[in-house]
């Protein structure tokens, strides 16, 4: 329970860092936004070493820094694909791919998985294919999809090599995957030509966007301490957030289908928690 909770507050955060990243977005670029966030998240999660610095290992360093790359891989195409497309697309397509690449990973580490669990994953599933699925492919909806798959993995590897750190090198570890995605989105910004912090009239809401990233990444981690599968897959609800702020302060579309997708989506995660 304490790592489901851990999981959704982690969802919660992602979904202020949406709120104040996509106003960054609209106001420069999608790789603008992503690499002002991961700054701010960065000197966020290294400020947090001063309460909680854990202990160095060399390894768990390294799959921080192969979170990073994997989450900075998810955050720009996340950004991309909300600048192209709904968010009612892109987030719960990212979200549930991110919840099954590392449910996977879980399983092939012969991690003790319940019926009512699977079952759970199953649903996630079938939300996954009611979202993205049964519509006409106009250009909008091809590319948010395209971009919320590439989202997805990106963001499913980062999640899934945490679950090999030990809980005593988590700081290090989290503030390993920050720093690595810096470094790799600082050089993207300067070689597409974009801004590499918020541009002045939206650099507040830039960095509570930063502070908000990295203090799920915070949470996260700290759920993994107690229960890995659960923080996974409630970290995964994150979509609720995303779309509810597309919807009302961005006005995105949203189909009835794409809501009972989501609707089945929740519910997966819930039975994966209760199992």
């Amino acid at each position: 329970m304490i790592g489901a909770l851990f999981g959704v507050g982690a969802a919660l955060l992602i979904g202020f860092s949406d709120l104040f990243g996509r106003r960054v977005a609209l106001q420069s670029s999608a790789i603008t936004s992503a690499t002002s966030m991961q700054v701010f998240g960065a000197i966020a999660v290294l400020v947090s070493l001063l309460v909680w610095p854990g202990s160095f290992r060399a390894q768990d360093l390294a799959l921080g820094a192969i979170s990073g790359a994997g989450f900075a891989v998810g955050l720009c195409c996340y950004y991309l694909g909300l600048t192209r497309a709904s968010s009612a697309i892109v987030a719960p397509l990212a979200a549930v791919l991110a919840t099954l690449v590392p449910f996977g990973w879980a399983i092939m580490r012969e991690v003790e998985i319940s019926a009512v669990s699977l079952l759970g994953a199953v649903l996630a599933l079938m939300g996954l294919i009611a979202v993205t699925a049964g519509r006409e492919r106009s250009g909008s909806t091809v590319t948010g999809i395209k971009w919320g798959l590439l989202s997805g993995l990106g963001y499913g590897v980062g999640q899934a090599v945490l679950l090999d750190v030990a809980s005593s090198s988590g700081p290090i570890a989290i503030a390993g995957q920050r720093v690595i995605a810096v470094v790799l989105m600082l050089p993207l910004a300067v070689l597409t030509k974009n801004r590499t912090v918020a541009p002045r009239g939206s650099r507040t809401v830039g960095i509570a966007a930063g502070i908000c990233a990295g203090g799920a990444s915070i949470a996260f981690f700290q759920g993994l301490r107690f229960d890995p599968l659960a923080t996974v897959i409630g970290i995964s609800l994150f979509p609720v957030f995303t779309v509810l702020v597309g919807r009302l302060q961005y006005d995105d579309a949203i189909e009835k289908r794409q809501i009972v997708g989501i609707v089945l989506a929740v519910i997966g995660t819930v039975c994966v928690v209760a199992g």
